[in-house]
């Protein structure tokens, strides 16, 4: 188990680089060494973006052995401010939780604290709340942005990128704006590619499907190897996942679409519901075109999740 203290007794021994583990999510974990000037940048970056001040504190409630989690470590010690640390859980501000200033979660997170007095207070304790690691559905969106004095951070990035590289500010941007120079194309697919500093001037291929414009903000739209073809028509699970959110209340860790095997059409439309979730109404939601009505809902008792509160799609669609 990662402690923090090793973490930071090896940043200012000089070490000059950080194994660290992919999450992933997408397929097999890779082992990826991020680099001590590298994360200066990252950190630097973050650091003018937020204006952090010298009486800012931090407090990691994600896993250090993923980037969201040890970034955070980097960014104390390199920002020269104090930071506490909780158990990485499901809902971590729902219990007492030391004073700080600045925290990072995942949606689920966020979406769990609201459901509670000791949680919600606790968010309204912060300055600055960035989140990541995954979408938000509107209905979370527009519950954060209306608390008021804390400010809401949506961002974007993966390990590769030392974290976050993007961010928007939620009831403010709707589309990512970049941390640092970057030139951003998308490929065949509609998938980002991004070259900058960060990259080490080399083009990055991510697997996000983005909707990409001129000055180079852009939205997620989705990932490519999520998509399923269906009938012959590719249909994109985040488009579906989208509007069943935005009218039934449903947050993402609670259900997933997906494709399965269909004699017909090749894959047919899915919903993967969490047992503990209200299962929705299917025929009252306005589904348009029809093809995104997924054609049947599957319950499961529980879903399988990353460290970081990713849903493993495959694997939990497989589990009995």
């Amino acid at each position: 188990m990662v402690q923090p203290q090793d973490i930071i007794r090896r940043w200012h021994k000089g070490d000059t680089a950080f194994d660290l583990q992919t999450s992933g999510t997408s397929g097999l974990p890779q082992n990826i060494p991020l680099k001590r000037h590298l994360i200066q940048l990252s950190c630097q970056l973050t650091g003018d973006f937020l204006h952090i001040q010298p009486n800012d504190s931090i407090l990691c409630c994600l896993p250090l052995n993923r980037v969201g989690g040890l970034m955070q470590v980097f960014r104390s010690q390199i920002w020269n401010i104090p930071i506490h640390f909780l158990q990485a859980s499901a809902n971590p501000l729902n219990s007492e939780i030391p004073n700080a200033s600045i925290t990072s979660l995942t949606p689920m997170q966020a979406a769990l604290a609201l459901q509670s007095e000791t949680g919600l207070t606790n968010l309204r304790r912060f300055r600055i709340v960035l989140i990541g690691g995954g979408e938000l559905s509107p209905d979370l969106e527009n519950t954060l942005a209306a608390l008021g004095y804390t400010q809401f951070y949506h961002t974007y990035g993966m390990t590769e990128t030392y974290s976050h590289i993007a961010m928007r500010k939620l009831g403010m941007e709707q589309h990512f704006e970049f941390l640092l120079p970057t030139q951003a194309r998308t490929d065949n697919r509609g998938c980002l590619a991004i070259n900058n500093e960060l990259t080490e001037n080399q083009w990055l291929q991510t697997n996000d499907l983005v909707q990409l414009l001129p000055d180079s903000r852009f939205t997620v739209l989705g990932r490519a190897d999520n998509l399923i073809n269906s009938g012959g028509v590719k249909i994109n699970p985040a488009e579906v996942e989208a509007i069943i959110a935005s009218c039934t209340g449903l947050q993402p860790h609670e259900f997933f679409c997906a494709g399965l095997p269909d004699s017909v059409l090749g894959q047919k439309l899915v919903l993967i519901l969490l047992e503990s979730a209200s299962v929705p109404n299917l025929d009252q939601i306005p589904f348009s075109p029809a093809y995104l009505k997924p054609k049947e809902i599957i319950i499961k008792k529980e879903f399988i999740y990353t460290e970081t509160q990713k849903i493993r799609r495959a694997e939990t669609l497989n589990q009995r």
